[in-house]
């Protein structure tokens, strides 16, 4: 595949970003379409109603709103957009003939981040644009660092709250079994007093990438939630079993074969894991699951280590 150069890899980047104008004018939406549709997406409508539904269905990066229009106005559809959870978030940049004080008083105070008065100079509109979806930008690359292990390159634990509660909460909803689990590195303090911790780091980073390979393919994911520990879950399919996943999981780190002399001759790094399967209702949650999963664990551990223990919620009630 032929690589993109500096200016078409910089296209797509804006081509990623979607404006939503909102204008009862048509050729108001004509020009901001000309000034912008050459580097982003964007999507016009001529009335409030319809840019409400707009906004769910594109869930677009900024909106271009009017506030002289007919039925319902530009403020209007604004306490609309942030009384909405989903919507909420999205800046607005009210572009209006209302050219007294009050009025863009009235505008950001009802939380728009910009407002710009007809008529209009297109190098200002667009510049300011840029600016707040540069903003954007800049807030989404924080988020995503605030989410992730930089070590790991996995998702945090503060992601895996948000992501776990989701996942059990869609579960719910369509009684879909699913399995939520802990994994923990066998030994690891005794690798790390004996080769030392950067070593112990390129462990950890092997480690990671190899689970979030194998549950990858059965649509599942794995989170670094502590310093030789990850949770993790996947949905239960017909096709394959959650001991078989669990399996896979544990025999791919025995394969990468690394040495662990500090406990014994001929001893490799392995993992141990504590399972849970369950259908989620409404009398369970996910943080009484993964103490379940740490029991699990902690038999394990007990026990002989390089294994699993998995626990199916739904058959013990029978």
């Amino acid at each position: 595949m032929q690589s993109l150069n500096k200016e078409e890899r910089r296209r797509a980047h804006e081509q990623s970003y979607t404006l939503l104008c909102i204008d009862d004018e048509s050729i108001n939406l004509k020009v901001l379409a000309s000034i912008f549709k050459d580097h982003y997406n964007v999507v016009a409508c001529k009335s409030a109603k319809q840019g409400f539904q707009l906004a769910l269905q594109e869930n677009p990066d900024i909106i271009l709103l009017d506030v002289l229009m007919p039925e319902e106005n530009g403020f209007e559809l604004m306490e609309k957009l942030k009384k909405h959870p989903k919507l909420t978030s999205i800046p607005v940049i009210f572009i209006t003939g209302l050219q007294e004080v009050e009025d863009e008083e009235k505008g950001l105070m009802l939380g728009a981040c910009d407002y710009i008065q007809k008529p209009f100079n297109y190098s200002i509109v667009r510049a300011r644009v840029n600016t707040h979806l540069e903003i954007i930008r800049q807030n989404n690359l924080l988020k995503n660092i605030a989410l992730f292990d930089s070590l790991t390159e996995l998702p945090n634990r503060r992601k895996w709250l948000q992501d776990s509660n989701e996942s059990w909460l869609c579960a719910r909803q369509t009684r879909s079994a699913m399995v939520y689990g802990i994994i923990d590195v066998d030994h690891f303090k005794k690798y790390n007093d004996h080769y030392g911790h950067p070593q112990g780091d390129v462990v950890l980073r092997k480690i990671a990438q190899t689970i979030k390979r194998n549950l990858y393919d059965y649509n599942g994911a794995v989170f670094r939630c502590g310093g030789e520990e990850f949770h993790f879950y996947f949905p239960v399919v017909t096709s394959c079993t959650a001991s078989t996943v669990l399996s896979i999981c544990l025999n791919s780190i025995t394969e990468l074969a690394i040495e662990h002399h500090a406990v014994d001759t001929g001893c490799h790094v392995s993992v141990s894991i504590g399972a849970i399967q369950v259908i989620p209702h409404n009398n369970l949650t996910v943080d009484q699951v993964m103490q379940q999963a740490d029991e699990r664990l902690y038999l394990v551990k007990k026990d002989h280590r390089n294994a699993f223990s998995l626990l199916d919620l739904e058959q013990n009630k029978q």
